[in-house]
């Protein structure tokens, strides 16, 4: 499962956790993780949870592209109908 958070706006203020293009990993099997549900993580450890995402999503206009987006909505905890989780087939030409 390939995902990718994207801030679109090349002005945009980002920080170490949140560059323009991040790549994230899906992980399920530390004790951390509930139900086996998992969490996303950047490549340096930190966390990205919903709640995160949404405060990206509204103030930097961020997106999730991912191939399997209800993995994604089911670990972040997000309702079917919330915005900025995009489907991605496996060719990364459009990110």
């Amino acid at each position: 499962m390939k995902t990718r958070l994207i801030v679109p706006d090349p002005e945009a203020p980002t920080s170490a956790e949140i560059g323009r293009r991040s790549g994230l990993a899906r992980i399920t099997n530390r004790p951390s993780t509930l139900h086996g549900i998992g969490m996303l993580c950047y490549r340096n450890g930190c966390v990205l949870s919903g709640l995160i995402f949404g405060a990206v999503r509204e103030t930097l206009r961020a997106i999730i592209m991912i191939t399997d987006p209800q993995k994604v909505r089911e670990t972040l905890e997000l309702l079917e109908r919330e915005p900025g989780i995009e489907q991605v087939n496996h060719d990364w030409a459009r990110i």
